[in-house]
């Protein structure tokens, strides 16, 4: 990818200018060894504090805004909109952060592992932001649904038990009928994200490969992840498993 210019604007290499450089809190100036392309496809590395802090406050309204969005035309009591715009908006921003760390390119022709460390922190947080919202909606689906019967928060047992409270009451009304039958194409998803979150709660590792990706060519190999000795691609996983809670959330927020 070429050698990275200092972002200080010196017109120096960054490893003859800021490269030792700390700054007031002692930290180093920028991330060693991440880089960003700006416009004119000159690759300058990350700065290491201040504009982190300048994303993350942006960001965290971008979250909170969109899960407004949807609590505001659901069927929950508006008692429980504030967490809920919470517990999603959290989610959401784990899941765009654990993405983008995943898919994050090099320099140009540079093929490379993305960084381990960033993406355990990530896929740790998205894993449980994840398991917090599934259970959430799990013990407010009565309330929402109309069902006879408490849920509770949303397991292995207490998934089917929702499937089950659905189909008799469809007996009576078909419309519990029609919920039932959209969960039940997001059931595989959705237990095999809580059992890799259990997992996690393990000293184990379910990550066994990382992505490899090229800034000219994107992603040459997904990663690995594994759960009871069978293997995922860990971008697909990451992706369908967003879009089934994403589902799954609209379908018991009654939407």
């Amino acid at each position: 990818m070429g050698l990275p210019e200092c972002p200080c604007g010196s017109g120096k290499l960054y490893e003859e200018c800021c490269y030792k450089k700390k700054g007031p809190d002692g930290e180093p100036l920028f991330f060693r060894g991440a880089f960003i392309c700006n416009n004119n496809g000159i690759w300058h590395p990350l700065p290491n504090v201040r504009i982190p802090v300048i994303i993350g406050t942006v960001g965290k309204d971008k979250y909170r805004d969109f899960a407004k969005g949807l609590v505001i035309k659901s069927k929950l009591p508006e008692k429980h909109h504030k967490d809920f715009i919470n517990n999603y908006g959290l989610f959401y921003q784990s899941y765009e952060q654990l993405l983008e760390s995943l898919i994050k390119p090099s320099g140009k022709g540079a093929s490379f592992q993305t960084d381990s460390i960033e993406i355990r922190t990530y896929w740790k947080s998205f894993l449980l932001k994840g398991r917090i919202l599934i259970d959430f909606i799990g013990l407010h689906s009565k309330e929402v649904l109309g069902l006879n019967q408490d849920v509770g928060g949303l397991n292995r047992k207490k998934f089917n038990l929702l499937i089950n409270a659905l189909e008799s009451q469809g007996l009576k009304d078909k419309k519990f009928l029609d919920i039932k039958n959209n969960l039940i194409p997001l059931r595989t998803d959705i237990l095999r994200f809580i059992d890799f979150r259990d997992e996690e709660k393990k000293p184990r590792d379910t990550i066994k490969e990382f992505p490899v990706l090229d800034h000219e060519y994107g992603i040459i190999s997904g990663g690995k992840i594994e759960l009871d000795s069978k293997v995922f691609n860990m971008i697909n996983f990451v992706k369908n498993s967003y879009d089934s809670i994403y589902r799954l959330t609209l379908i018991l927020l009654g939407l």
